[in-house]
């Protein structure tokens, strides 16, 4: 089971660099070089621009309530796309489109059970008497 995990923690790496090889020897050397350098900057633009996005939808998820492991899974899987655009090589590249592709499930937060009752807190408030006001 350890040579399991060693076997594809080197082999990846060669995967990546024989799909670089082939894909330059189907399409070209120039064409490749351009479709790595489109993949990292699509990489690099996803995680400048949607660090922001992603922290206000957090937040606002968790201060309605609706903080759900959906909703942290939908984020990590985005950052993880990011870096896989990032790694040079079309393996890393199709792994981060599956990552983007929407996955079951509606993206509406669950909503509450109704059990026919409602919770919420009350105080007893005397009403002050006026003794100018009294008829004697």
């Amino acid at each position: 089971m350890p040579y399991l995990f060693l076997l594809l923690v080197l082999g990846y790496p060669v995967a990546e660099i024989f799909s670089i090889f082939w894909l330059a020897g189907e399409i070209g050397g120039f064409w490749t070089g351009c479709w790595l350098l489109t993949a990292f900057l699509l990489g690099a633009l996803m995680l400048r621009h949607h660090k922001l996005a992603v922290m206000l939808a957090l937040f606002g998820d968790l201060r309605n309530g609706a903080l759900t492991p959906r909703a942290l899974f939908r984020v990590a899987r985005y950052y993880l796309a990011a870096l896989f655009f990032m790694i040079p090589g079309p393996l890393s590249d199709v792994m981060a489109v599956v990552l983007l592709l929407p996955w079951g499930g509606s993206s509406e937060p669950p909503k509450p059970v109704d059990d026919g009752v409602i919770e919420g807190e009350y105080h007893h408030v005397e009403p002050q008497r006026d003794d100018d006001k009294l008829i004697r």
